[in-house]
């Protein structure tokens, strides 16, 4: 998964956000999957290519509900997420990767019960 490069331009404004998430790449049925256990959030495809493009359209569309919703904060929040800075300069964290094995029980049997890769990526989006 070395190269693997994910970016969800909004145009909804010029305000950017970086972040570091933990990318996980698995098998399943002939099928690479590419799974974010911070978002809970997955694309696949019959090549990681596939697999990355989809990701990136579900991370597009994650950030484009909630911002329409209103909802990023509380979406990222009950997801784990602690947010500091201000309305107008947040800072994102995501949880930690040994939070999620225990509390997200999807990344816990991926952990435990299949070949993966993990790679720590930044992600870019805009609002």
């Amino acid at each position: 998964m070395s190269g693997l490069q994910i970016t969800a331009s909004l145009g909804f404004s010029t305000q950017k956000f970086h972040v570091g998430l933990s990318l996980v790449e698995f098998n399943e049925d002939d099928v690479v999957i590419i799974y974010s256990p911070a978002l809970d959030l997955s694309g696949y495809g019959h090549s990681e290519e596939e697999a990355k493009n989809s990701f990136s359209e579900s991370l597009h569309e994650f950030f484009r509900y909630t911002h329409n919703k209103n909802t990023l904060d509380k979406v990222l929040k009950d997801l784990g997420w602690s947010i500091k800075g201000t309305k107008k300069k947040p800072k994102f964290n995501p949880p930690l990767d040994s939070d999620l094995v225990t509390s997200n029980s999807l990344y816990n049997e991926i952990v435990n019960n299949k070949s993966y890769k993990v790679s720590r990526q930044d992600v870019e989006f805009a609002l």
